[in-house]
């Protein structure tokens, strides 16, 4: 069992991450019924890796030292107790990305996507969301295309934390605004909006 999950591909001789899915509660695999509560938007997958690279399907990740599904898994746990609402059985969160490339190094993986601008985005982005949280951090022009992509995604509710008031924002991040990233990030800051949404 686990609460993480994707699918993996390699596309131009680069490792890829697709649908990925954190449960907040451990599940054998998952299912087109399961229940998506919303979305997380950050920049690219980093570190964590697949146990195999070449399965077209689901498959557990090993996150290595991506801190970012952790982080969600917990601040949505932490809401759920505070809204004093039962988690729904087999529901997790969406995880978008600018870009779907696996690298830690965002530099990198910036340059490889320069060069690959045909790279495939997500399917998933095709879904109607409850909400989308944006956690891409602070402005960066050259993640602009990327970000303005993500604008066309459809949901009920669009938000993200300012990083230099602290205050939660309910829109959609401008390029120029800084989206709080949840390395490091306090949850007390989040927790209490989130648990007003679920």
């Amino acid at each position: 069992m686990s609460l993480y999950w994707a699918k993996f591909e390699v596309k131009n001789n680069h490792l890829c991450r697709f649908n990925t899915r954190v449960y907040l509660k451990p599940i054998l695999y998952p299912s087109d019924k399961d229940i998506c509560i919303g979305a997380v938007v950050g920049k690219n997958p980093g570190s964590a890796k697949p146990y195999d690279n070449n399965s077209p399907y689901f498959q557990k990740i090993q996150l290595e030292n991506d801190k970012l599904m952790i982080n969600v898994k917990s601040i949505f746990v932490k809401a759920f107790e505070k809204a004093k609402k039962p988690i729904p059985s087999n529901s997790y969160v969406q995880i978008l990305n600018l870009f779907y490339i696996c690298e830690r190094n965002l530099k990198q993986a910036i340059k490889k996507i320069d060069v690959h601008t045909n790279m495939s985005i997500c399917g998933t982005e095709e879904k109607y969301f409850p909400f989308i949280w944006y956690v891409w951090g602070s402005e960066n022009k050259k993640l602009n295309f990327y970000k303005s992509r993500i604008y066309n995604i459809k949901s009920d509710e669009q938000f993200y934390l300012d990083t230099n008031t602290k205050k939660v924002i309910t829109a959609a991040p401008r390029l120029s605004d800084s989206a709080r990233h949840t390395q490091g990030m306090k949850h007390d800051l989040i927790v209490p909006f989130i648990s007003t949404i679920l």
